[in-house]
């Protein structure tokens, strides 16, 4: 079988040059990336809807990206949560830091779900993923919510940890989070085309 580059339809094609361009110039989120959850005055202007001071390593952000203050983001994926959401194409709706037995071996691992407009944005997430030295092999993944909710969910997860440790897998979440803004935009760059 031979594989031909799918033809979209011109508003398809339209919407996804749009999509790489803003992924391109890092346009993002317009407010505070935690939302309407976040009032902190910021440390720099005063204000409360700028991003100023705004950080993935906010002592606030896994209290302010959640939608349900009674539970919180978990400190060591908070950053990569809010990285995921600060690209304005990543809708994070659940995320697990990842948790280990007594005996040291992971029963959950790290991952970050998420709800996701534009397929081209997937193409970049996986893309830029491919081009960090990891611990492990991280992956862009199809799953689902709640059986009765047909929106398709995604997760960014380990595809295979092996014999990886747990506080490697967390050290990796933390090395996605700092990579992904530049790698993001450069995967965008390089597949916008030129016009």
């Amino acid at each position: 079988m031979r594989i031909v580059r799918h033809t979209a339809s011109t508003g398809h094609a339209e919407a996804l040059v749009r999509d790489l361009r803003r992924a391109a110039a890092g346009a993002g989120v317009e407010q505070r990336v935690c939302g309407a959850h976040c009032v902190t005055p910021c440390r720099q202007c005063g204000g409360k809807s700028c991003q100023c001071a705004c950080s993935p390593f906010c002592p606030d952000a896994p209290r302010t990206l959640t939608s349900d203050p009674v539970f919180p983001v978990e400190p060591l994926i908070a950053p990569l949560v809010y990285e995921m959401k600060r690209t304005g194409f990543f809708e994070p709706c659940w995320s697990c830091e990842g948790h280990a037995g007594t005996d040291g071996r992971i029963t959950k691992m790290p991952a970050v779900w998420f709800y996701c407009e534009g397929m081209a944005s997937l193409r970049l997430l996986a893309g830029a993923l491919s081009k960090l030295r990891l611990n492990a092999r991280w992956r862009v993944a199809l799953t689902y919510s709640d059986t009765d909710n047909p929106e398709p969910t995604f997760a960014l997860e380990p595809a295979d940890a092996g014999s990886v440790t747990l506080a490697a897998l967390q050290a990796d979440a933390t090395a996605i989070a700092r990579a992904l803004p530049e790698i993001f935009r450069a995967e965008a760059r390089m597949l916008t085309p030129c016009g």
